[in-house]
């Protein structure tokens, strides 16, 4: 419930411009963190502890700390909201037939459609179950890739290959155009002149692309290797997928709901007057209810089924998100600390490439997010800390949309290149394939193709923004 709480005071500061909501809700999260704090993970523990120092040199070397801990505390709150409202919708996914009808179409293309299915429908199911789309899309995948494989397993290591990396490749770049996912609410919060349709834009067209036209190339090579390399041990390619008929029906349902989430969010942004970002978190528990009110209501209509669905969401489902919850809150506390406590006119004095509007400084940010990543440093505190750091900049030294793109496209790159990333991780966890092999081995000159791809565009882009 504290974090229905956090979400609910974070409305009322975003839409309503109510202060002390705001206030309060970074008390609130202060009390939820030390509740929790003795039944969290390393990783999480580790965070609090670097964001206890960070407090502690704040108060230690400036006059006046307090309005950095509050910019600090309130971003924390900030995306502790986001994260439990928008998280609401992969509840209404988890239990939509039409989400498990169109995951089950995309794990049976023939080979030949197959990267296109699994790298679109995973950016789709991405917007909704953001990583709870691996935690779908990969078990069908690993179960797909196997079906009629039983007595050649070396078939089936390169239909999981192939499969899985398209998978990795569609859902990381989900973050460059999606105004839903947390990436994102992420980098428009530090880097707070962007402009949202822009960026969105510029992801979709730019990156996007880039990683579709890359990954399915490289797809392609690996299905000649696969073929070259089961034919010269006599194996074949003899079984086939099922080629299920395209569950048109489910798409349709799922359509409406984008439009339903995405149009009214529109809407809302414009009579409120706030970011598309904060309408999503206010729109997003409705959508949930309406989408798990017509799963229940058909065909039998239950009012009690429905209460307890709900039940089941507010004291299982939103604290479940605990160890999430409290690693993007500590990570936004730390990077806007520690950009706040960097002075960015020495760092320039120091850094010639700063002193200019030089387009190599969106490259190198973006560069930096899957290298330190690869050193186990998390993405979110990363790009935290360089949007803050870069936003300080003098006014026209950078352009605040390049800044987005580059930090998203960094935070993009990161997810297939990094056995630290969290592509890499969740469905090592979920298929018992190494990290490492997942991103390294499967997808290291995709991502090194990728990031060439990327370099090109920001400077490209650099010259017709700036």
């Amino acid at each position: 419930m504290t974090l229905l709480v956090i979400a609910a005071l974070q409305l009322l500061q975003l839409h309503w411009q109510v202060e002390t909501a705001g206030l309060a809700s970074v008390a609130v999260l202060l009390l939820f963190l030390a509740t929790v704090a003795t039944s969290l993970g390393l990783r999480e523990r580790v965070l609090l502890g670097m964001c206890a120092a960070a407090t502690i040199v704040a108060v230690t070397i400036t006059a006046n700390p307090w309005p950095l801990l509050l910019k600090g505390g309130t971003q924390a709150s900030f995306l502790t909201a986001f994260l439990v409202l928008l998280a609401l919708l992969r509840d209404g996914a988890s239990t939509s037939r039409s989400v498990g009808e169109l995951g089950r179409y995309l794990t049976s293309r023939p080979p030949g459609k197959r990267y296109i299915a699994i790298h679109a429908g995973s950016q789709l199911l991405g917007m909704f179950l953001n990583f709870g789309a691996l935690t779908l899309l990969g078990p069908l995948i690993q179960r797909g890739a196997r079906t009629g494989t039983e007595d050649n397993s070396a078939l089936a290591q390169w239909r999981e290959r192939r499969q899985l990396s398209a998978l990795a490749r569609g859902f990381s770049w989900t973050i460059c155009w999606s105004p839903a996912t947390v990436s994102m609410a992420i980098t428009l919060s530090v880097v707070t002149d962007a402009r949202l349709w822009m960026v969105c834009l510029c992801g979709l067209l730019s990156a996007n692309v880039g990683s579709f036209l890359i990954g399915w190339r490289l797809d392609r090579n690996s299905g000649a290797q696969a073929r070259m390399e089961l034919t010269q041990t006599r194996i074949g390619i003899t079984a086939t997928p099922a080629n299920l008929p395209f569950p048109r029906r489910a798409a349709n349902r799922l359509l409406l709901v984008c439009l339903a989430l995405f149009g009214t969010s529109v809407v809302v942004s414009q009579i409120n007057g706030v970011r598309v970002i904060a309408a999503l978190m206010l729109v997003s528990p409705f959508v949930m209810f309406a989408w798990v009110l017509m799963q229940r209501c058909a065909p039998n209509p239950s009012v009690s089924s429905l209460r307890v669905r709900l039940h089941s969401i507010v004291l299982r489902s939103v604290p479940a998100g605990t160890p999430e919850a409290v690693t993007l809150a500590a990570a936004g506390f730390l990077g806007v600390v520690v950009a706040g406590l960097t002075d960015p006119d020495l760092l320039a004095a120091s850094m010639p490439i700063l002193r200019d509007s030089n387009p190599l400084i969106y490259v190198l940010a973006m560069a930096a997010i899957p290298i330190a990543s690869n050193f186990a440093l998390p993405s979110i505190m990363t790009v935290t800390f360089l949007g803050s750091l870069l936003s300080s900049l003098p006014e026209g030294r950078l352009h605040p949309d390049l800044i987005a793109c580059a930090l998203l496209w960094g935070w993009g790159l990161n997810l297939t290149a990094s056995p630290f990333g969290g592509v890499p991780l969740i469905l090592g966890r979920i298929t018992g394939i190494p990290s490492r092999v997942l991103s390294w081995h499967w997808n290291g000159w995709f991502s090194i193709l990728l990031f060439i791809w990327c370099s090109a565009a920001l400077v490209g882009l650099s010259h017709l923004l700036d």
